[in-house]
């Protein structure tokens, strides 16, 4: 068992075009957020613009989604033009090579990952009793205060967690569970969960 904490201090916040973004986790963490210098990055973003245009990332699949205010995307490829309209927590997949347009304000959560990766991700109010699976990374970033179970075969683990902290953690050999409460009603998101694992095929 392998099990991180993150807390919100240990994140690195930059400025970009449009207001602030926050790198929450960096793999392999000698990479750099450069293309080709990383496998996959979560981050959370300060949309501070009513119009901004995305930085290209060819080579790269992403995931977005806005967690507060609607937001609408427009990703332009050489075949064709989509427009999405978002709710808050809606999650909107895409290619890094498009050519992606927002409009709206928002502060909003991205993943980044090579095709080698496939992640998914989603906002809960409340996990119980999650089984986590070998050779799988999850991540859960926390949105409100809460409190995080990690039962293995070894031990149990709690721990306090305060929104802006990140968990992670991954299981080589066995099965373990995870649970996390918080005082959130049960409609609204507590919790953002990242899943990453590498394709069998790359290997």
């Amino acid at each position: 068992m392998s099990y991180h904490l993150f807390k919100q201090n240990d994140h690195q916040t930059s400025r970009w075009s449009g207001g602030e973004t926050t790198q929450v986790f960096l793999y392999p963490p000698t990479g750099k957020y450069e293309p080709g210098k990383f496998d996959y990055r979560i981050s959370t973003a300060s949309v501070e613009i009513e119009e901004s245009t995305f930085s290209a990332l060819p080579g790269y699949k992403r995931l977005l989604m806005s967690l507060n205010h609607p937001l609408e995307l427009t990703h332009e490829s050489e075949s064709f033009t989509v427009n999405k309209k978002m709710k808050p927590f809606e999650v909107d997949a895409f290619d890094g090579a498009d050519k992606t347009k927002s409009v709206g304000k928002c502060q909003d959560f991205n993943v980044i990952f090579k095709p080698t990766y496939t992640s998914e991700m989603s906002a809960v109010s409340t996990i119980r009793d999650r089984q986590l699976l070998p050779c799988v990374r999850y991540f859960y970033y926390m949105l409100v205060d809460g409190v995080m179970t990690y039962i293995d075969q070894e031990e149990k683990h709690v721990a306090k967690l305060e929104a802006g902290d990140c968990v992670m953690v991954e299981e080589s050999r066995t099965i373990s569970m995870i649970s996390i409460e918080s005082h959130q009603p049960q409609q609204s998101p507590a919790t953002v969960e990242v899943v990453v694992w590498k394709n069998e095929k790359s290997l």
